[in-house]
């Protein structure tokens, strides 16, 4: 929700809380009220709106992911290098990438895993103390990154829709307010306490403007 939207989101608000307040002076089933009604409903369905665009949560997840298959990786690169001590050439098959970017260590793992199922590759790490399990271990975080992506392309999707879902209901909780507008008006020409409070209620508030720097003038140097 942009500052813009926001700021109708809470004369909404108000203006809920003024119908509240002022029930009585309406006619039950009358347009006022059921204008105050599509307010409220404007508002709930704001915050659910809302809520969908509350977006982070997964994206600090495949951080957390990336991380560990980083380590996975660190591990299994240590372990072939002390190998490859007596196995010449045993590392080169578990090289860390130079530029370690997300994308960069999902290919490796992918690498590492391929060469990990080979024939008598794992057991020499687990000789070395990595887990017996190791492989699994480092297939299971690899398959944990495109869950998260999947998860991602989710939330940027669901995004999209309660923006556009926000715009929608910002123009019916418009459309609601001008009709109160007309009926507060006519119904309080005569209580100016009452009307002042709608104007109050009903007012959106101006965006903060910024304030505009006046420039240092340039000293005049002195005449030689």
């Amino acid at each position: 929700m942009n500052d813009r939207e926001r700021r109708r989101y809470e004369m909404f608000n108000r203006v809920k809380t003024f119908g509240s307040a002022n029930a009585a002076d309406f006619a039950a089933g009358g347009e006022a009220l059921k204008q105050f009604a599509n307010v409220s409903q404007a508002i709930t369905g704001l915050d659910d709106a809302k809520a969908g665009q509350q977006g982070g949560t997964t994206a600090t997840a495949k951080s957390v992911l990336i991380s560990a298959l980083r380590l996975d990786l660190q591990n299994i690169n240590r372990t072939a290098s002390a190998i490859a001590q007596d196995k010449p050439g045993f590392a080169d098959r578990f090289r860390l990438p130079a530029a370690p970017t997300d994308g960069a260590i999902v290919t490796t793992a992918d690498a590492y895993i391929i060469e990990l199922n080979k024939p008598g590759i794992a057991a020499q790490f687990i000789a070395h103390e990595l887990p017996a399990d190791f492989v699994q271990h480092l297939t299971d975080d690899r398959a944990a990154i495109d869950t998260a992506k999947d998860d991602m392309e989710g939330d940027r999707e669901d995004n999209v829709a309660s923006t556009a879902t926000i715009g929608q209901l910002i123009k019916a909780g418009m459309k609601a307010v001008n009709y109160l507008d007309a009926i507060m008006y006519n119904k309080y020409a005569r209580v100016p306490d009452k009307l002042r409070a709608w104007q109050s209620a009903s007012h959106i508030e101006r965006a903060p403007q910024r304030e505009k720097t006046t420039p240092t003038p340039t000293p005049t140097p002195p005449s030689p």
